[in-house]
C-alpha cells in the first residue's frame, strides 16, 4: 500500500512540475470562451484576441508580485 501511495505522490509531482514547466515556455493559452469559433471580438476574457494568460502563469505572476510588494 505505501508504493501505491509513493506511486500516486510521485505521479502528482510529475504532472505538476510539467505543467509549471508548460506555463514557463507558453504563458499563453488558448481563450476558453472564444475556442469554438476562433477570435471573438466581444469576448471580455482575452479582449478579443482569442488568446488569454493560463492559470499557472496568473498566479506565478500574483506570487512574484506579492513577494516584490513585501505582502502588502
Amino acid at each position: 500500500m505505501a508504493t501505491v501511495i509513493v506511486l500516486l505522490a510521485l505521479c502528482l509531482l510529475i504532472v505538476t512540475l510539467s505543467y509549471l514547466v508548460c506555463c514557463l515556455a507558453s504563458p499563453w493559452g488558448t481563450c476558453l470562451r472564444c475556442r469554438p469559433g476562433g477570435k471573438n471580438r466581444t469576448c471580455l476574457a482575452c479582449n478579443g484576441t482569442g488568446r488569454r494568460p493560463r492559470i499557472g502563469w496568473q498566479l506565478y505572476v500574483y506570487l512574484r508580485r506579492l513577494h516584490r510588494d513585501g505582502g502588502q
